[in-house]
C-alpha cells in the first residue's frame, strides 16, 4: 500500500508518463486512478480544452491552500500528479506518446491476463467475472490433456534429436580426428 508521500508515479512503480492503463474509463480525481485520463476525470478524446477546464475544476477542489491542515500533504501529493497529468495530456506530443505507452500497456496486460494464469489479480478478486465463467465439460478436460500431452511429446522429441545430433557430431569429431592422429 502506497504512503501518502508518495506520488501516483511512484505508486505505478512509473514515470509520469507511464502509468497503467485502461483509455477509455473516467474516474474522480482520484489519487489511485490507473491513467492520467481517469486522473483528470476526462474521457480519452477529450480535447486540449476539456483538459484545461477538469484540470483547473480538480485543482480548485485539491489545492493544498484550500483543504484544512490535517490534509495538506496529501493534496500537495495529488497537486502534483494532477501537474504531471497536465503537462503530459496539455502537450501533443507527449499526449501522443503516453497513448501509446498505455495502448501497448493495455494489450500486454490482456495477453497477460488470458495466457498467465494467476496474471489478473487473486482468484476470485472480480466478483462479476465469476459468473461469467462456466465450468469446462468432460469433452474439453479431454481435448485439453490431448494437446497438453502433445506438446510435451513434441518437446520431448526436440530435446532428444537435438542431442542426439550433438552426440553425433561429438562422435563424428572425435573420429575425425582419431583418424588424423593416426595419420601424423
Amino acid at each position: 500500500m502506497a504512503t501518502s508521500g508518495q506520488s501516483q508515479s511512484q505508486r505505478a512503480g512509473a514515470g509520469p508518463g507511464e502509468f497503467r492503463s485502461r483509455p477509455g474509463a473516467a474516474a474522480t480525481a482520484d489519487p489511485n486512478a490507473d491513467t492520467l485520463y481517469q486522473l483528470l476525470n476526462v474521457p480519452f478524446t477529450a480535447t486540449k480544452a476539456d483538459i484545461t477546464k477538469a484540470y483547473r475544476e480538480s485543482m480548485r477542489r485539491v489545492h493544498p491552500d484550500r483543504v484544512p491542515e490535517s490534509r495538506r500533504a496529501a493534496a500537495e501529493n495529488l497537486s502534483k500528479d494532477l501537474n504531471a497529468a497536465y503537462a503530459i495530456l496539455s502537450d501533443p506530443a507527449k499526449r501522443r506518446a503516453y497513448d501509446q505507452t498505455i495502448r501497448q500497456q493495455e494489450m500486454q496486460d490482456q495477453i497477460m491476463k488470458r495466457y498467465v494464469p494467476g496474471f489478473g489479480g487473486p482468484a476470485g478478486a472480480d466478483p462479476f467475472a465469476q459468473g461469467l465463467k462456466r465450468d469446462i465439460t468432460a469433452s474439453e478436460r479431454r481435448d485439453r490433456q490431448r494437446s497438453e500431452r502433445s506438446a510435451f511429446v513434441t518437446i520431448l522429441s526436440a530435446f532428444l534429436v537435438v542431442t542426439l545430433g550433438v552426440i553425433g557430431l561429438l562422435i563424428l569429431f572425435s573420429l575425425a580426428s582419431w583418424g588424423l592422429s593416426q595419420i601424423f
